[in-house]
């Protein structure tokens, strides 16, 4: 579509610039509102606890770097403007004001904090937020490691749904799972969802808002996953996942049903 008004708002983490740069490589980006974001280190009861941790978080940015690093790179000369936020000011009227400036057409989320309901009333049927998970199964955070987690790699997809007062439970405008691999790492599944996301977020981009706000809720709403629930523990659970074989046996399942 054309004579569009885009605005972008995420986070500052690698799968985040790719999605940025994504999105431009496609359309002019009005504005680009950056939340600065780290993930909360636990409380470590054990040094073994802290070494999973660390481990995990190392060879998924080595995977995000592999499979996302090359494409982050924006070759596109009309950069759109970017604006920082800090932590805990998605929220405030400044950067409401900042927003409403540049009078956008769609509202692009990925990533960031919860929008309060003052953004919905702004900006009625125009935020579309990419969820990586399908939303009728996992809501929340970190939606494409817990299916891995369950043991569920057929429920492993991402979501473009319209934002709404809840978490996660707007109108899908689109959604898919992604194609399985049996020698996918746990690190690779959960990038997967993200490049597919993106993808599905040019599409719904290049739709006409009227031909988006006939999606509907979806029929069942998913479990909600927080923050906190992510843990060594959970970590340490789908590594014997995967180095005892169920996982890639439940990929192999998924195939032959």
């Amino acid at each position: 579509m054309t004579n569009q008004k885009l605005i972008v708002i995420t986070s500052n983490q690698l799968p985040h610039k790719y999605f940025i740069n994504q999105l431009d490589k496609h359309f002019s980006l009005s504005a680009v509102f950056i939340e600065n974001f780290e993930y909360p280190t636990p409380t470590f009861k054990t040094e073994d606890e802290e070494k999973v941790w660390d481990e995990f978080f190392f060879f998924r940015k080595k995977t995000e770097d592999s499979l996302l690093y090359f494409s982050s790179s924006n070759s596109n000369l009309d950069r759109p403007v970017f604006f920082n936020i800090a932590k805990g000011a998605l929220n405030n009227n400044e950067t409401l004001q900042s927003i409403s400036s540049f009078n956008p057409t769609k509202i692009i989320i990925f990533g960031t904090s919860l929008l309060q309901v003052k953004y919905l009333e702004l900006f009625p049927n125009c935020i579309f937020n990419l969820h990586v998970g399908l939303s009728q199964y996992y809501r929340g955070s970190s939606c494409n490691f817990w299916p891995i987690y369950d043991l569920r790699p057929d429920l492993i997809g991402a979501t473009i749904h319209f934002v709404s007062a809840g978490i996660d439970d707007g109108k899908i405008v689109m959604q898919d799972k992604i194609k399985l691999n049996e020698y996918d790492s746990e690190f690779e599944l959960m990038i997967k969802p993200i490049m597919l996301g993106t993808s599905l977020m040019i599409k719904t981009i290049n739709e006409d808002i009227s031909n988006l706000i006939t999606a509907k809720k979806p029929l069942t709403i998913g479990k909600l996953c927080l923050i906190r629930d992510f843990s060594p523990q959970a970590i340490l659970k789908v590594r014997e996942h995967v180095s005892s074989g169920k996982l890639k046996n439940k990929i192999i399942d998924t195939f032959n049903s």
